[in-house]
């Protein structure tokens, strides 16, 4: 499980097209075959897919490093493990990945574990879900103050948009509220006030719908929206303008449908009033 989450993130975070997430993976499974050989001080580390610890990845990362510098002369040159994983750099660049799929991953998981065992009025959310992002210095290698606030930023939008789907996905039980579609890979959270407009709302659960991916690309366009009795409404453009026989299926023989409201954090109404606002209705 861990592994092909790593995998995941590894591809949400690389170039599109890149086969970095595949090499990454194999890099780290070569890696725990060159510390069963020689741990180096390491040996508490018999499975890296389980390991924890920020730090300790990254004691290992540096090991890594020396190493790769060491080249024919290292002592992870061992036969059946292509060398190139370590002297090409492989090993040390998914370690670092590794560390930060791990940061954000258990950054996440503490906001998760704060929603999930809140039980007060939905309408006042626990403060910690704001908390500060708190990124190791030592990770930030040789960037300049500047350079390290946007990796940062960066990283704290990324893991509060994963929290944000997680939450949307859980109290929606992961279907779409308009089909019923329970397919996670293809619904999405979607946020009724855009991400970029309201900072407050960011992480609220109130804030959101869970969508198929073509409602929710009609959602964001304005193309739909929901009354104050959340019934679906479909915008003039796609009434005037498209005619065939999917458009029917998708929206026409929707419009007027109740969507399926969740047992908690029901859509807020006057968010969905502004989101009318935006589209003609």
């Amino acid at each position: 499980m861990r592994k092909d989450d790593f995998k995941t993130f590894a591809q949400a975070t690389s170039p599109r097209g890149s086969n970095k997430s595949s090499s990454y993976v194999k890099a780290l499974d070569w890696l725990q075959l060159m510390l069963n050989e020689h741990p180096f001080g390491f040996s508490r580390i018999t499975d890296i897919w389980s390991e924890n610890s920020i730090e300790l990845i990254q004691e290992l990362y540096a090991a890594a490093n020396e190493q790769k510098h060491l080249g024919d002369a290292s002592l992870w040159n061992i036969e059946g493990i292509p060398q190139s994983y370590l002297q090409n750099g492989y090993c040390t660049a998914a370690l670092r990945a590794y560390q930060q799929f791990l940061l954000e991953n258990n950054y996440e998981q503490q906001l998760l574990n704060i929603f999930d065992s809140f039980s007060g009025e939905e309408e006042s959310l626990p403060k910690e879900l704001e908390q500060d992002f708190s990124y190791p210095e030592f990770m930030l290698d040789c960037a300049t103050k500047a350079e390290g606030k946007e990796v940062i930023r960066e990283v704290k939008v990324r893991s509060n948009q994963n929290v944000f789907r997680k939450m949307i996905l859980s109290i929606y039980q992961g279907s779409c509220c308009i089909t019923g579609l329970d397919v996670a890979e293809v619904n999405r959270a979607s946020h009724i006030i855009p991400w970029s407009e309201d900072k407050r709302q960011r992480l609220d659960p109130r804030n959101g719908l869970c969508l198929s991916a073509t409602y929710d690309a009609a959602f964001d366009r304005h193309l739909i929206s929901f009354d104050e009795d959340y019934r679906l409404l479909i915008s003039k453009e796609i009434k005037d303008h498209y005619t065939s026989s999917a458009v029917k299926t998708y929206f026409r023989n929707q419009e007027g449908k109740r969507i399926e409201l969740p047992k908690r954090f029901a859509p807020g109404l006057e968010n969905l009033s502004q989101h009318r606002l935006k589209g003609d209705f």
